[in-house]
């Protein structure tokens, strides 16, 4: 074999196994599309999500779902109108670069609005900014898509440099409390953007 052929065989093989090593790292470091999400379609009822008060009532329902078995329900139930929403943590995040996060939901003429959100914490759990989807409002009960960043365009939103956390919230803002008109969320995706890495081959003649 000349050395040509030989560098050239040796590059070949650097570079396949570099793209074929399964990577593991943090869960922020996935490739771009993995879902980062836990339950993110709630087929495990509400394993993964977290509630932000004991008034806030949450359960997996059959029905209305958007695909799968299961959605959540999320309602609240003590009479009092206000915001409620559940979350759920992302660690692993990595400072400075692009998350998208995505999911269905309902709403009807009771709440003000319904929305999606990622809040950016720091190793410490301080909560640095966070951003917003459009707010569904009025009735809506056939479900829609919710998107960050708004539109579903562009590479996703960056997450500031310091952050480790991203908080994921499904959020409602009751206006006339009602047991039997809750707001319903389903297929949710929280997925990191970057690592588009391109490996270039070169060969040197001798």
């Amino acid at each position: 074999m000349t050395k040509r052929a030989l560098i050239a065989s040796l590059v070949v093989w650097v570079c396949s196994l570099l793209l074929a090593a399964p990577l593991s790292p943090s869960p922020g470091r996935a490739s771009g599309g993995s879902n980062l999400l836990q339950n993110p379609g709630f087929e495990e009822s509400t394993e993964g999500w977290h509630v932000d008060h004991e008034t806030t009532q949450f359960n997996s329902v059959t029905e209305p779902v958007h695909s799968g078995q299961w959605a959540a329900s999320l309602n609240r139930t003590d009479g009092v109108p206000g915001e409620i929403y559940i979350y759920q943590d992302v660690e692993g995040i990595i400072g400075g670069m692009p998350y998208a996060l995505s999911g269905w939901a309902t709403s009807n003429s009771n709440f003000w609005w319904v929305k999606l959100r990622i809040e950016w914490r720091n190793a410490s759990g301080s909560l640095g900014r966070w951003v917003d989807s459009d707010p569904l409002t009025g009735d809506e009960e056939e479900y829609q898509l919710l998107t960050i960043p708004k539109g579903g365009e562009g590479e996703g939103v960056r997450a500031p440099p310091d952050a480790t956390i991203a908080r994921i919230k499904c959020m409602a803002s009751i206006q006339n409390p009602d047991p039997t008109t809750p707001v319903f969320f389903d297929d949710l995706s929280f997925t990191f953007q970057g690592w588009k890495v391109y490996l270039p081959l070169v060969v040197k003649n001798y």
